[in-house]
């Protein structure tokens, strides 16, 4: 009888879309809410026949989904090449570039969009005495919180479908640290420190999975074909000579987002800033009746590949 016992790991590949063998020291993600979906294609065989019965379809071509739930948090010891945030091989397969300054003292890990060079993970799942294996993976992040909770980060990879196996569960060192909460979170706009309850960021990566007639699965990998950060605040409404939300959006103006730090310990704090937050859409809300300017926004790029990073430290 199997149970709810589940954890995952992953591991960047040396060769894009072949399998790596994983070990203990690639499952350090404390995952929630973790979901393959597997789909392997079933090709209907509608030929002409004296019956109205169907011939069994065939398969084809194998890819998987895998989506999950992970804690914004550090590893409660000094940043170097070793010591990365456990978010650090799932950020880098949805397109971050990851930067370690290991200065004492100041150590710290970030994260910054890249256009290129963006690693395809073998993630396995482990669901007590199975394994669900998916290779050539990359995927897609949002962020996520309100007032006083978590900051979560959702990630969304899809991938070549490489089956499944019976095998132990892995036995990892979990990161010890409590994840901060947002509490002083020091959250401002175009300089604005709008009263918000939470946010959300979205990195809304375009994946396309390469199809390959060579492939046995039929597929090669996924890659990144685009992207458009975007997001979404709920702040207080206020007087248009305090904050004028409606004339920033119909003047196109973008302005500095800042989140954080998130945390006050070393080695367990985080920020989340973006040279340019461009309104998209604002709109009359309520919350427990105070009246809200729900904003949508887009966080644009500045010199290039810069629209969001976050830095650990």
């Amino acid at each position: 009888m199997q149970t709810n016992r589940r954890l995952i790991a992953a591991k960047p590949e040396a060769v894009e879309g072949t399998g790596e063998t994983l070990l203990a020291a690639d499952g350090g993600i404390l995952a929630l809410n973790v979901k393959v979906d597997v789909d392997i294609k079933m090709l209907p065989r509608n030929v002409t026949k004296a019956s109205l019965g169907k011939r069994a379809d065939v398969p084809g071509s194998r890819l998987a989904r895998i989506t999950f739930r992970a804690e914004m948090k550090g590893p409660g010891s000094a940043y170097s090449t070793t010591v990365k945030p456990a978010l650090s091989p799932y950020l880098r397969g949805c397109g971050y570039a990851e930067t370690v300054d290991a200065t004492p003292g100041t150590e710290k890990t970030t994260y910054v969009p890249a256009s290129t060079g963006a690693p395809s993970l073998t993630i396995w799942s482990y669901e007590d005495g199975v394994i669900k294996k998916l290779i050539g993976c990359r995927g897609n992040v949002k962020f996520s919180t309100e007032a006083g909770g978590i900051v979560y980060a959702d990630f969304d990879f899809i991938g070549v479908w490489d089956g499944l196996v019976d095998g132990a569960m892995l036995a990892p060192t979990f990161e010890g640290t409590t994840p901060p909460v947002f509490l002083n979170g020091s959250f401002t706009i175009d300089s604005y420190a709008a009263i918000i309850k939470g946010f959300n960021i979205d990195r809304a990566n375009k994946l396309y999975l390469r199809e390959s007639a060579n492939a046995s699965s039929g597929y090669l990998s996924a890659v990144i074909t685009d992207r458009d950060f975007n997001g979404s605040i709920d702040p207080e409404m206020v007087l248009k000579a305090t904050y004028d939300w409606y004339g920033k959006w119909q003047a196109g103006t973008p302005g500095a987002l800042s989140i954080g730090y998130v945390g006050a310990t070393q080695y367990n704090k985080f920020k989340i800033t973006g040279p340019k937050a461009q309104y998209r859409k604002v709109s009359d809300a309520d919350r427990e009746g105070q009246t809200v300017a729900d904003t949508a926004f887009q966080l644009a790029e500045n010199t290039g590949d810069d629209e969001m990073q976050i830095e650990f430290a």
